[in-house]
């Protein structure tokens, strides 16, 4: 569904001299030869630059949606090296001559969106690919914090929350009530998902501790997976901007989306890797995963530039998971 989703904002347009300046500090003297539009991501800018010298391109991504973000997300990449499939930061900076913003030089990884792969595969290469998913979905969720909220740059907790029943009641209440998703919820469906997140809610204090790193965009354009002498792989985890101290319940949610958590035998591989990991999932783990992902569809509605595509699917996600 995500593929019908447009940006918020314009992306940002280079050429190759403004590339290679910003590029210098981690390549001096290196010339830009072509710059195209990376595939995937619809707040920032990531461009791929192909250098005459180099046999591999480089990711140039300049950060729009929240600069304050820029510091968390490299240091992630730092953090998780070697743990988890992430690209290498070769040079960031809280600002560029060109742009002005913060930006980040990082090592080009060949792969394909999850998203466009999964559905073409035959079912014991989907469930192969499914179980690898799990294992790196377990290896971020390894790294744990004393209390679960926002993380500042040096990914220590600044700003807790309570990722559990109230963190969910409070927060559809700001985003449906006291904010303008409501309105283009409507105010049944609305009133519908209130009561559920207070009825509901409570399951989700089963699998809130300890606080986990959560990717809290992980989805089929955010991962890259390639063809293996052993069969698909993860090839790396990108887009850490949103990530916090949560609970693993978030990542789930958004993975399992349509259409991938409606592919036949695609989540219990998941889970199965997930495990096999030996990372923890309760019984419930897929309700606890929906009832969550509320979370994520009443920001979109609340969202000043949501779209009409955007908001349609949050109220068609909203009411099936209300109903069910």
């Amino acid at each position: 569904m995500r593929d019908d989703w447009t940006r918020g904002t314009p992306a940002l347009a280079l050429d190759a001299a403004a590339a290679a300046t910003l590029i210098a500090p981690a390549l001096p003297g290196a010339r830009v030869i072509e710059v195209t539009p990376a595939t995937g991501g619809l707040a920032n800018t990531n461009l791929r630059l192909t250098l005459a010298d180099r046999e591999s391109p480089l990711l140039l991504r300049l950060y729009q949606r929240d600069p304050a973000q820029a510091r968390k997300e490299v240091a992630l990449h730092r953090r998780l090296a070697g743990h988890v499939p992430v690209p290498a930061i070769l040079y960031a900076s809280d600002g560029n001559p060109v742009t002005g913003g913060p930006y980040a030089v990082i090592e080009w990884i060949e792969g394909v969106h999850l998203g466009r792969i999964v559905p073409t595969l035959e079912a014991d290469a989907r469930q192969d690919l499914g179980r690898d998913i799990g294992r790196v979905l377990a290896a971020i969720h390894a790294v744990t914090f004393p209390t679960a909220g926002f993380l500042d740059a040096d990914l220590q907790v600044a700003q807790p929350l309570d990722a559990g029943s109230t963190g969910l009641a409070g927060f559809l209440r700001l985003c449906l009530v006291e904010g303008r998703g409501g309105d283009r919820l409507g105010p049944k469906l609305t009133r519908a998902a209130l009561a559920f997140a207070e009825r509901e809610g409570p399951r989700l204090e089963t699998w809130t501790k300890p606080a986990r790193l959560t990717h809290a965009d992980f989805n089929g354009s955010n991962v890259l997976v390639r063809e293996t002498g052993a069969g698909w792989r993860v090839a790396a985890v990108l887009d850490w901007e949103f990530a916090f101290a949560g609970a693993p319940y978030f990542d789930f949610g958004n993975l399992l989306r349509p259409p991938l958590g409606d592919l036949d035998g695609f989540a219990d591989a998941v889970a199965a890797g997930y495990r096999k990991a030996g990372a923890y999932l309760p019984a419930d783990w897929r309700e606890l995963a929906k009832i969550a992902d509320l979370t994520a569809w009443a920001d979109f509605l609340n969202r000043p530039d949501a779209t009409p595509a955007l908001i349609a699917d949050a109220r068609r996600m909203i009411a099936a998971t209300v109903a069910s």
